[in-house]
C-alpha cells in the first residue's frame, strides 16, 4: 500500500513538473520579435554638361528659367529596421521601417513603413510600401552610379518645364510608397503573381483621413495585377512579366501596361522593358477627354534595353532608354525623353562598391520654342555602403 501511495505521489509530481517545465519552455519560445538593422550610404560627385541656357558660369540667374552649376556632390541614404516572427499557428508576422538618414530628403523622415502577413497563400502586406507590380516586374538589368529610369537623370541634367513626361518615367509601375493592401502568391513551378489596392493616391506614403468620394474634392485610387516567371532553361535563367494597373484619378485617369523579359547566358545578361499608358479621364460632366484632346488626352511608350556583364567583381552595363508622349492631338510631333547609359560597378570590399556612369539625356518638345528642350551629358561616380 505504502509503495502504491509512494508512487501514485511520484507520478504526480513528475507530471506537475513536467506540465511546469513544458510552460516554461513555451514562455521561453514566445518571445517579442527582435528588429535587425541593415541599409546603405550612396555618396557621388559628378560632372554636367547641358544646353548653354540651363548652365551658369558666372554664378549669375539665366533669363529663361534657373541655370545650373556643372559640378555637385548627391547623397541618398536609408537605415532599414526590419523584423518576422513565425506563431504557433505557422503564419509569419514581420514588420519593415525605412528611415531616410540623409538631408536632402527636405524633412522626409520616413520612406516604406509596413507589417506584413504571411503562409501557404503567400504574403499579404498592409502600409505605406511598392506595387505587387513593382516586385514583379523584370526589368532590363542596369549598374552605375546614376540609375536608368527613374529621376537620377534630373539631378544633373535639368528637365525642362514645358515636358509632359514625367521626371521620375520608367518602364513599370514605379516605386510609389503609397498606403495600400498588397497580396504576392507563393512561388509555384517559376510562376508569381498579385496584386495590391490603393485607396486614396492622394496620402503619398502617409495619413490616416479618410478617402473622400465625392463632393468639391475627391481621391485617386489605384489598383494593379502582375504576373512573373522566372527559371532556367539548361543553364541560362529567363525572367519574364506583365503587370496591369489602372488610376482613377478623373481627368487624369489612366489604364496602364508593361511587359518585361530578361536573359542571362554565361556572364552576360539582355532585358528589356515596354510600358504603355493610355488616358481614359473624363470631365465633371461625363464626357471622355479622349473627345476633346489636349493636354489630357496623353498616351505614352516607354522602352527600356539593357545589357550587362559580369565577371568577378566587375560589373558593366550599357541602356537605351526612351519615352515618346504627344502634347496636343493638334501639334505634329511628341515629347521625348532619350537616355543613353554607360554604367560600371566594382566590389571594393563586402558591402562597399565602386560605382561610374556616363549619362547622355535629350529633353524633346514637340514645338520649337526655346528653352522647351534640354539635352546633356553627365559624368558621374562615387561609393555605395552597404550594412
Amino acid at each position: 500500500m505504502k509503495k502504491s501511495l509512494y508512487l501514485t505521489s511520484a507520478l504526480v509530481a513528475a507530471s506537475v513538473l513536467a506540465l511546469g517545465s513544458t510552460d516554461a519552455m513555451a514562455a521561453a519560445k514566445a518571445k517579442k520579435m527582435t528588429l535587425g538593422i541593415s541599409g546603405f550610404y550612396t555618396a557621388v560627385v559628378g560632372y554636367s554638361k547641358q544646353d548653354a541656357n540651363k548652365e551658369n558660369h558666372n554664378g549669375s540667374s539665366g533669363t529663361a528659367g534657373n541655370t545650373y552649376a556643372a559640378t555637385d556632390v548627391k547623397t541618398n541614404a536609408e537605415v532599414h529596421f526590419k523584423g518576422k516572427t513565425k506563431m504557433d499557428n505557422g503564419l509569419s508576422v514581420g514588420i519593415a521601417v525605412e528611415l531616410e538618414a540623409d538631408q536632402t530628403k527636405n524633412g522626409t523622415q520616413i520612406d516604406q513603413s509596413y507589417v506584413t502577413i504571411g503562409g501557404g497563400f503567400g504574403t499579404i502586406a498592409l502600409g505605406s510600401t511598392v506595387a505587387a507590380s513593382l516586385m514583379l516586374a523584370v526589368n532590363a538589368p542596369s549598374v552605375g552610379a546614376v540609375a536608368v529610369p527613374g529621376d537620377d537623370s534630373t539631378f544633373w541634367i535639368a528637365k525642362p518645364a514645358a515636358s509632359k513626361i514625367s521626371a521620375v518615367a520608367g518602364s513599370n509601375i514605379g516605386g510609389g510608397d503609397s498606403m495600400k493592401y498588397r497580396w504576392t502568391s507563393p512561388k509555384m513551378s517559376g510562376f508569381q503573381v498579385g496584386g495590391s489596392y490603393v485607396p486614396d493616391n492622394t496620402k503619398g506614403g502617409g495619413g490616416n483621413t479618410m478617402p473622400i468620394t465625392g463632393g468639391s474634392s475627391s481621391v485617386t485610387d489605384q489598383a494593379d495585377v502582375g504576373i512573373k516567371y522566372s527559371g532556367k532553361v539548361g543553364a541560362n535563367a529567363i525572367a519574364t512579366s506583365l503587370t496591369y494597373w489602372t488610376k482613377d484619378a478623373g481627368t487624369a485617369s489612366t489604364n496602364n501596361f508593361a511587359l518585361g523579359a530578361s536573359t542571362t547566358v554565361g556572364a552576360f545578361t539582355v532585358g528589356y522593358g515596354y510600358k504603355d499608358e493610355r488616358s481614359t479621364g473624363h470631365s465633371a460632366a461625363g464626357i471622355s477627354m479622349k473627345t476633346v484632346g489636349g493636354d489630357s488626352n496623353l498616351t505614352a511608350k516607354t522602352h527600356n534595353m539593357g545589357v550587362q556583364w559580369s565577371q568577378g567583381k566587375a560589373t558593366l552595363s550599357a541602356n537605351y532608354f526612351k519615352v515618346e508622349m504627344p502634347l496636343s492631338s493638334t501639334v505634329t510631333g511628341d515629347d521625348e525623353l532619350q537616355k543613353i547609359t554607360l554604367g560600371a560597378k566594382y566590389a571594393m570590399g563586402p558591402g562597399v562598391d565602386f560605382l561610374a556612369s556616363i549619362q547622355d539625356v535629350t529633353w524633346t518638345d514637340e514645338l520649337t520654342t526655346s528653352g522647351n528642350s534640354n539635352s546633356g551629358t553627365a559624368f558621374v561616380g562615387g561609393i555605395k555602403v552597404a550594412f
